[in-house]
């Protein structure tokens, strides 16, 4: 999970001479905390313009509407309300544009991702922090928050945004951070600006080149609670990187260690063998979705998956039957990773 915070951020600016003309660009470096994570934006801009105060303005009202931490937020008001909302203004296109994508996330993965789990996530003590739990995981009581957790119990009609149970309830912590990403680098692209890297808590937008005139490069971490270590890197040509992972984040109920992706289907915590799943396609938010689906599936078939879908690439990183750390990725990324050599 992730939680939806904005601290203000802060700027440094770097001005290099490019090695092809004399065009002088300016590389702006910009970096904070949103959604309980870090954010960095690096873009390049020959005329130097620092545009973290409206980066922030934006980051601020994509809070205002998703954040299901803040109990004024749009998402809030509508998870609170018995049959849903109007909406207005930006309302109204972010959340068509986040229905669009949920929908097809969901019908392409066959319901692996399904925003309305958001019952079965607070049943599991995923919202708050606490570390521990007890919980009576009663088959009687996980039918019953399965019934309120259908995908098919939230739509959207025009400008409305309802619910079919009064129980029902959004989480959009699985696909926002890459939405946001996708938003602040449409802002950039808006005011002429085409190359940049963005990040949020690990989900990110690149587009162009960085000021080396390389694709921009992401590494990827070892599944490891707060390792810092990376295991590989891959070169982002236009496209958008999300991962998704159990290992930092879990509760204990029990003695036992529950990771936090929910399985819609059965209304557990998820265990299998994929330790991270990263996905690479055109958008964040598809990233960002899928990367989520893949978890619920497990390894092999998320590995079936991405190599039926001409529009997804994918590394993941599973333990093979005796438990030993293999990583995998797909074939449109062999000229694009570099694995770390010990």
């Amino acid at each position: 999970m992730k939680k939806l915070i904005f601290v203000v951020n802060t700027i440094a600016i770097f001005v290099f001479a490019s090695c092809t003309s004399s065009v002088k660009m300016v590389e702006v470096k910009s970096h904070g905390e949103t959604m309980g994570s870090d954010f960095n934006i690096t873009y390049l801009d020959s005329a130097g313009r620092d545009l973290s105060g409206a980066l922030d303005s934006l980051l601020l009202e994509f809070n205002a509407i998703f954040s299901t931490y803040d109990s004024t937020s749009v998402i809030s008001q509508f998870n609170d309300s018995d049959t849903g909302i109007a909406l207005i203004g930006s309302n109204l296109e972010w959340f068509t544009r986040l229905m669009i994508a949920a929908d097809s996330v969901y019908q392409y993965s066959h319901g692996a991702f399904n925003p309305a789990v958001a019952p079965l996530v607070k049943y599991w003590g995923f919202y708050g922090k606490q570390k521990s739990l007890e919980v009576d995981a009663s088959q009687k009581t996980i039918d019953s928050l399965l019934v309120i957790a259908q995908w098919e119990n939230i739509y959207q009609y025009n400008q409305f945004l309802k619910k079919k149970n009064p129980k029902a309830r959004l989480d959009v912590n699985a696909f926002a951070p890459g939405f946001a990403a996708d938003l602040l680098g449409e802002f950039l692209e808006y005011n002429n600006i085409h190359n940049y890297l963005i990040e949020i808590g690990g989900e990110v937008r690149a587009r162009g080149v960085n000021a080396n005139k390389h694709n921009w490069t992401v590494a990827i971490m070892q599944p490891e609670e707060l390792s810092k270590q990376y295991i590989s890197t891959i070169a982002l040509q236009n496209k958008a990187l999300a991962t998704s992972g159990n290992y930092n984040k879990y509760v204990m109920v029990e003695g036992k260690r529950y990771g936090h992706t929910i399985n819609p289907h059965t209304g557990y915590p998820e265990t299998n063998n994929l330790l991270s799943a990263t996905i690479i396609t055109d958008e964040g938010i598809y990233a960002d979705a899928f990367a989520t689906a893949c978890m619920v599936m497990g390894f092999e078939n998320a590995k079936q998956f991405v190599e039926n879908n001409a529009s997804l690439q994918a590394y993941f990183i599973y333990t093979d039957a005796e438990d030993n750390m293999q990583t995998w990725y797909s074939s449109g990324l062999k000229d694009l990773v570099e694995e770390r050599k010990n």
